[in-house]
This record gives C-alpha cells, structure tokens and sequence, in this order.
C-alpha cells in the first residue's frame, strides 16, 4: 500500500519463526517450561511467540522497554527457564535474537496447552503471571470478532503494545488466528497511529484515553482516513469529555471496551459514545458479568478467563470465574464502573471515595484531568489525600485548587499533597503510572494538617 516503507510476509515470519524453534529446541531447556519474550510491536513479536508455542514453551509476555534487569527479576520471581530477545520490533533475522539462559531452583512447568502468561500487578502491587491456556486465547478471539464485527480482510493500526494483553488480544492473536494485518511503526512517534491509518487504509484503532485526548487537543487533527470504520478505547477508563472531543473534533465516535488480562473482553460498546453516557457497554456475548455483594464487585464468567496466578495462584481467579477490583453498578442493560474496591481511604477515621473528589476538581475551570490516591499524612499520622492535576498552562495555581476544594469539601477531604502539571503520567498500556504520581507529589507542596 502508498505509503508503507517496509512488508513483513507471513512467509517470513514464518521462516524466523522456524529458525529461532531450532535455536530454542537447541538451548537445552525443559519443554512446557515459562520463558521470556521481550520484542516490540512488529513481526519480531510475532515470530518469537510462535518460535516459543512451536518449542513447546510458554511465553512470559514482556515490556521490551523494560530494562534487562527487571525483565531477569520477573523472570526469576516466576521460575522462567530462559529469555528470547529482539533487538528491536522490525529486526527480527535469526541471528539478531539473544537468548538467555535463567537458573531457577525449580523452573515452573505449565503444560503444553498454555497460549501466554501476561503480567499484571493487580490489586498486590506485585509483578503476577496470568496463565492463559490457548483455548482461551482463542475464544476471547472470537468473541471479541463477533461483537465488533471483525474480520480476516481488517486492517488493524498496531498502536498498543503486543505485550500487554490489550495488544495481545486485539491485535497479535486476530493477526495469528484470522491473518489480519498489522500496521506497525518502525519507529513509534505520539502521531505514527494517525499516520499508519493513513498509509494503510486501516479500518480498525485500538488505542488509549491518552492518545485520544492528545489528538482531540491539537490545533488541526489529522484526518481520518474514509477507510476507518472502528476506533476502540480499553485500558483505562475513557471520560465523558474525551470522548465527545474526539467525536466532534475527527468525526468518529469512540468505542468503550472493558476487559481484564484475567477474563479477556468482558463489556463492550456497539453504538459508541458509551463514556458519553457514564458506561463501558453492554456484557459481550458469551460473557456472563456479575454483580457480586452489596459493594458490586464485578465478577466475570466465560470460555476466555484465564486459568490462574503464578507464582501463587489467588482466590480471585479460579474455576472459570474472575473477580475483579472493580465495583459496578447496572444502567439499564449498560454496566457502570464506579470505583475499585481498594479505592477507599480512611482518613481521620472516616471513609474518602478518590473518584468523588476527582470529579470535584474536574469541574475546575482550567482542570483536564486528576488523580487522587492515599499518601502518608503530615507528620506521618495516618493517611491523606493527595491529588496530581492536569491542568492548562498559566489557569492555576496551589491555592485557587486548594480553596476551592475547602469550600465544598469537607476538611478531611481536602487534599494535603498536590501537584499541578501538565500531563498526567501513565503506563505504555494507558493506565496511570502510580510510582510516578506519588514522586511528584513527593516534590510538591504540602497543605498543612
């Protein structure tokens, strides 16, 4: 197509992908045993993780812009036999893979039926494996396909990470199953999406609240190509206002998908708009979603849940059944997500819902987005709210936010740690960067107790 500088063939990958079998097959290590894939987007990605699949390992799902170092401490925290690297997502000969060799006292067998094990943190705040068997890989595929309407002939714009199960799921296993293609930057850049829906004629974006609301901001947005007819929005929640910016400013309506690394899909959006009107869409079909306790905790049943934890399997994913941290309310036959259950705080003894004071301070002329959390009070007695808010340049300042949430909050409700910057910081995969709020408000001015 115009405008593609360079083609991956399924030949190709292919042949890598039987080049590098070898190569793992000759490495000496136990078969059905995990080992690590670190490979940006492109066909590298594709090719390990069929190389693995073809050895007979189950491939540990990496951040390729993770530090060796790190991606060796996971590694070793799941009892991974080994680690197969590209040098980077689109070069992908044999020869430029590294392997390396891990010594765990007991590598973790798995079983030959295991698809991947993708990381989450979860709600511990330490790095997990979710081992999800193929099987499930593949019906989270179909239904995915099913519900919004895909098909072998779609172009899809590679805007999200293979490792991540988003990107996994969207993107790598539709391409793997069905042979769609793939449109990937050779070298990512904030507008490359934009640009590969263009030069491909892309009839499919995954992408993140992030980005949509960096492209709804822009003086001119890129049009859009006539070619695409789906632009989905998953991995951290989608607000009203982004939503309806992007409509109105490119002329497509966002699509909400709400899934976990657990469960797989789990609601979708049909119409569009469903930030616009408070939810994250309907149950997919063959998903069942429930509402569990008087909190609402969402619980979630189907054929593409994973089979459990590693290295310690957890309660909440067991016998085909998820439950996530997530609370839900129903909106007609729409689920709602209204907070998670370790949102809460305590503070001076009574109960801070986070969600209600951000959207307190999204009404603040001047405010595009807050995060509130829990952070250590003054003195270190106890707990207090702290709040990183995205504001524009010049609009406020320190005590304009604070008073204004004194006059309408009550006193432990206010924040005592703030931060105003220009952008919230998150994750590859669109969530917020949590190591990273709490080191600006580490930096920032404290209100007194």
């Amino acid at each position: 197509m115009a405008g593609l500088r360079a083609v991956a063939t399924v030949g190709e990958i292919d042949r890598v992908a039987a080049a590098l079998a070898l190569r793992l097959a000759a490495a000496g290590w136990e078969e059905e045993t995990l080992v690590g894939l670190s490979a940006a987007n492109g066909p590298a990605f594709l090719a390990g993780f069929l190389a693995l699949r073809r050895a007979r390992f189950a491939p540990v799902l990496l951040d390729a812009g993770a530090p060796s170092t790190a991606q060796g401490a996971v590694l070793g925290l799941l009892g991974a036999r080994g680690r197969l690297a590209a040098p980077g997502g689109w070069a992908f000969a044999p020869e430029r893979w590294e392997l390396t060799t891990l010594r765990p006292a007991v590598p973790a067998g798995v079983g030959r039926e295991i698809g991947a094990v993708m990381l989450t943190s979860g709600t511990t705040g330490s790095p997990r494996g979710v081992v999800a068997p193929s099987a499930a890989l593949v019906a989270d595929d179909a239904q995915l396909a099913a519900v919004m309407g895909l098909a072998a002939a779609d172009r899809m714009v590679a805007a999200v990470p293979f490792s991540h199960a988003y990107g996994l799921k969207s993107l790598a296993v539709p391409a793997l199953v069905r042979g769609s293609l793939l449109l990937s930057a050779e070298t990512p850049s904030p507008l490359a999406p934009l640009h590969l829906a263009t030069a491909g004629e892309a009839t499919f974006l995954p992408t993140v609240p992030a980005f949509l609301a960096a492209v709804a901001r822009l003086a001119e947005p890129p049009a859009l190509p006539a070619s695409l007819r789906l632009v989905v929005s998953a991995g951290a929640p989608l607000s009203a206002e982004v939503s309806a910016a992007f409509r109105e400013r490119c002329g497509r309506p966002v699509h909400v998908f709400y899934g976990a690394s657990e469960s797989g899909g789990i609601t979708y959006d049909r119409p569009g708009g469903a930030a616009e009107r408070g939810t994250v869409g309907e149950p997919i079909p063959g998903v069942e979603v429930e509402l569990v306790g008087e909190e609402g905790r969402v619980a979630v049943r189907s054929a593409a849940v994973a089979d459990r934890y590693l290295p310690e399997p957890g309660p909440e994913l067991a016998g085909g059944r998820y439950l996530t941290g997530d609370l839900g309310v129903w909106k007609g036959s729409e689920l709602a997500l209204c907070g998670r259950v370790d949102d809460l705080l305590i503070v001076k003894g009574k109960k801070v819902d986070p969600r209600e004071i951000e959207r307190l301070l999204a009404a603040l002329p001047g405010v595009r987005e807050a995060a509130v959390f829990g952070v250590p009070a003054p003195g270190g007695a106890g707990r207090a709210v702290g709040a990183v808010i995205a504001v524009t340049d010049g609009e406020l300042d320190y005590a304009t936010v604070t008073g204004f949430c004194r006059e309408r909050l009550a006193d432990y409700q206010v924040p005592r740690a703030l931060a105003l910057v220009s952008e919230l910081p998150r994750t590859a995969r669109g969530k917020l960067d949590r190591t990273a709020l709490l080191a600006l408000l580490d930096t920032s001015a404290r209100a007194g107790a």
